[in-house]
């Protein structure tokens, strides 16, 4: 007798502004629709020990309960709040204020009781009542302590470390004995091999089950111990400080001194360098080649967004190192301009595809389905990957928006007048030549960001470098430092577009006004990378120049086309 695994559904979003951001709609593996978008909330599916799949999952108006693998309502919507469902199959659930948990139908299992609860480790979970804090059985039954001002989780030895209300802390068993001394100022759960990090006076270090150091205190960072056997450490002194990971012997087995993710996912760890970022196994040793211009860590299932170096597209790649592209524009990212990537944890990562849409992508760098708004925003749609609508929602104009690109944008993303490029460069000439002659300054995004014309408060330096005629930002953009250090090829695909629309801009004007000048004369403003090339035109200088500036490792960029008086 054979028994099949129950498709898991995925949470979808189709997003807009109020009321409609974060609704969530639920498909299967094949794009088909098993509930729509409405819920605000979906929580990872599980097995529910009964050939099903449960999930918690909140209501539009935030009421928390639980769904099965249908989408169907197990229990609820009658929560302040629901978690995910732990290694004993229990999911913590608040109500009225207090804590409980619930089993996978749904049910309380624990009434809520607790003024804070926590998942169950080894059988016994956190819990903080008005009199403290303890460990619960599975019951709800506080069998350990219940006065003490903080616990972590209880350990694979069976010890758990425990905060007194002086602040020292110890570790108890599970009857609630005191085995390790109160003596130190921080303490980790202890791994099966018996062995946990410690504080003390500020420095962690590792002890053994006794209380007795293998490690003396000499880091200021101790993680916790992973499903590896390892934890992140941060060593040395100032100005010579490192990052490593340690097994539970405290033996370095990984350390570098470029870029290292602070945990293993799926049991790789990503490391890069400046430009490039690869995986390494458990052992320290290369398991994927650093070959990627950028790689998220691997959610659970093992699927981690990349874009191939050189190449410049876009795919996911597994923990085998297979890698599949995709022929959409560019990752999706929120609103800090980070990839979304599968951080929904239901196995889908949204992409930009060329056409506008949001293309929800699987593991496999399948197409599953796509979101589309109208271009009004009055309107959007939920399709399968054949394009067939599966739900569509209606609004006023503008309820609904279509993600803007952020790490592959053309030339005229960066365009702020349209007409200067695509419509009449002879009439937008004209206009700046028929406006009056005045004193301006292009403005810089870093520096400060005012209307060239607003000369109040410029010292000496800056009224050096003022002009007088007219002017108007042809394209401009800001390249934050945190998006350079995270996406170092921002900035050579943001200069190639910035060179598209200037030399788009240059053409257009050598067909209107001939041959440039031999030298263009005065810049319109020096930074730290400029290039410029200008024309006579009616008895005046027409100047179209780029400019860059870094400052604080944030870099801009802009083109500006300008008449200044001879």
């Amino acid at each position: 007798m054979s028994s099949s695994v129950p498709s898991v559904p995925r949470a979808v979003p189709v997003d807009g502004r109020e009321p409609f951001r974060a609704r969530f709609a639920l498909v299967d593996a094949g794009g088909g629709l098993v509930r729509p978008p409405e819920l605000s909330a979906v929580g990872a599916f599980r097995p529910d020990g009964r050939g099903g799949l449960v999930a918690p999952a909140a209501d539009l108006d935030g009421r928390w309960g639980y769904l099965d693998g249908d989408g169907r309502r197990r229990s609820g919507p009658a929560l302040e709040h629901a978690t995910g469902f732990d290694a004993e199959g229990l999911s913590r659930f608040r109500a009225d204020g207090a804590w409980g948990y619930a089993g996978t139908d749904g049910a309380p299992v624990v009434p809520a009781r607790f003024t804070e609860a926590g998942p169950f480790s080894y059988g016994l979970a956190v819990v903080r009542t008005p009199e403290g804090v303890g460990y619960a059985d599975t019951a709800g039954t506080v069998v350990v302590g219940g006065a003490y001002r903080d616990a972590g989780r209880f350990g694979a030895n069976g010890l758990g470390g425990v905060m007194l209300p002086d602040g020292r802390c110890g570790y108890v068993d599970r009857a609630g004995h005191m085995v390790i001394a109160p003596r130190f100022d921080g303490a980790r759960p202890f791994t099966a091999a018996g062995t946990a990090p410690a504080r003390l006076d500020g420095a962690w270090g590792l002890i053994d089950d006794r209380g007795e150091w293998i490690v003396p205190p000499s880091f200021t960072l101790f993680s916790a111990f992973d499903g590896n056997g390892l934890a992140h450490v941060i060593g040395g002194g100032p100005g010579e400080s490192f990052a490593a990971f340690v097994d539970v012997r405290g033996t370095v087995v990984v350390r570098r001194d470029g870029e290292m993710d602070d945990s293993f996912s799926c049991g790789l760890l990503k490391v890069g360098n400046e430009w490039t970022r690869g995986f390494l196994d458990v052992t320290g040793s290369l398991a994927i080649e650093p070959v990627y211009e950028w790689a998220d860590a691997f959610d659970p299932g093992g699927a981690s967004v990349a874009r191939a170096g050189g190449a410049r597209a876009w795919g996911v790649l597994r923990t085998d190192g297979s890698y599949s592209p995709v022929p959409h524009r560019e990752p999706v990212t929120d609103t800090d301009g980070w990839i979304v990537g599968f951080d929904g944890g239901h196995g889908l990562a949204p992409f930009l595809g060329h056409d506008g849409d949001v293309v929800h992508v699987d593991r496999d760098g399948r197409d599953v389905c796509r979101v589309r708004a109208d271009d009004d925003g009055a309107a959007v749609a939920l399709l399968d990957a054949a394009g067939r609508t599966l739900w569509r929602g209606t609004a006023g104009p503008g309820t609904f928006e279509r993600p803007a690109p952020f790490l592959g944008p053309d030339g005229r993303d960066h365009v702020d007048e349209p007409a200067v490029t695509e419509g009449d460069l002879g009439a937008a000439v004209r206009e700046l030549l028929d406006l009056p002659s005045r004193e301006f300054r292009p403005c810089s995004l870093l520096e400060r960001n005012e209307d060239p014309y607003d000369l109040d408060e410029l010292d000496d330096h800056d009224l050096e470098r003022t002009h007088f005629g007219a002017v108007r930002v042809v394209a401009s953009n800001r390249l934050d430092a945190a998006w350079l250090t995270e996406y170092p090829f921002l900035l050579e695909e943001t200069q190639e577009r910035f060179a598209e629309v200037l030399d788009t801009c240059e053409r257009r004007l050598r067909e209107r006004f001939g041959e440039p000048l031999a030298h263009p004369g005065t810049l319109l403003r020096t930074g730290d990378g400029e290039w410029a090339v200008a024309w006579e035109a009616d008895g005046r200088r027409l100047v179209l120049q780029l400019f860059e500036l870094v400052g604080d490792g944030d870099h801009e960029l802009q083109i500006w086309l300008a008449v200044t008086d001879l």
